[in-house]
């Protein structure tokens, strides 16, 4: 399937260590993703994909093949094209999160987006837009950034602490977030709803100062290093699980 274009979205733009470490291709899809995945081949799109850690993973669970149509979307067109010298089948979509235009009404099984709500300006049209996709009975899994009032990182906006710059807001109330989502109104049922503690390695504080500098030419050796990784105090993966 051909790469396609959709309007481009009204996100800041990410900071060059963002645009220049690779996303590792996962060995093993995370278990809460595994447990609520139908059997494949799926009609699937993972929204925010990047470099596509997901794929490799899908394929060899048999849960995505060109048997059935597979997108890609994502604000960045060269990481899109690393995802299509991969899997030539899979439909590459430089678009924001919350316009998905190229992909045809209730024609996808599963949504995936980890973490994405967090960079998206309108969540109610992500969420809309994600609930367009999906057939009756498909399914989405998210998941997001959950902060404690005593969280802290290494990096700091407006003198608050943030895990990522780009971010738009980090969340800190389960119960509005579980508001925002729709369900009963935009989604038919929650499957599931955890918050785990967030991990990150340990070589990232290096690499941000070195891609924010300009320095490019190190990232691919030391991408190696963040296999290593420790929770960040305060800091949780918000996973969510829903049904149309």
């Amino acid at each position: 399937m051909t790469g396609m274009r959709s309007p481009a979205g009204t996100q800041k733009p990410a900071h060059p260590y963002n645009r220049q470490a690779r996303h590792f291709e996962l060995e093993r899809l995370p278990p809460r993703l595994l447990s609520h995945l139908p059997g494949g081949p799926l009609a699937l799109a993972d929204v925010g994909c990047g470099d596509g850690p997901l794929f490799a993973a899908l394929e060899r669970g048999g849960y995505i093949s060109p048997a059935r149509p597979v997108y890609a979307v994502d604000l960045e067109a060269e990481r899109l094209l690393r995802v299509a010298e991969k899997f030539p089948y899979i439909a590459t979509i430089v678009a924001p999160a919350d316009n998905m235009a190229p992909i045809p009404d209730a024609s996808l099984d599963f949504v995936t987006a980890m973490m994405v709500m967090e960079h998206v300006p309108h969540e109610g049209a992500f969420l809309d837009e994600a609930r367009r996709v999906l057939r009756k009975g498909g399914r989405i899994y998210l998941t997001t950034v959950f902060k404690k009032p005593w969280a802290w990182y290494f990096r700091r906006r407006d003198g608050e602490t943030v895990l990522d710059v780009s971010h738009l807001r980090e969340y800190t109330d389960v119960r509005a977030f579980q508001s925002l989502l729709g369900v009963g109104r935009r989604f038919t049922r929650m499957l599931e709803l955890a918050l785990e503690p967030l991990w990150f390695p340990v070589v990232d504080p290096i690499l941000f100062l070195a891609a924010g500098r300009g320095s490019g030419s190190g990232i691919g050796w030391l991408t190696t290093l963040r296999k290593l990784q420790v929770p960040v105090p305060g800091y949780y993966t918000l996973t969510v699980v829903l049904e149309a």
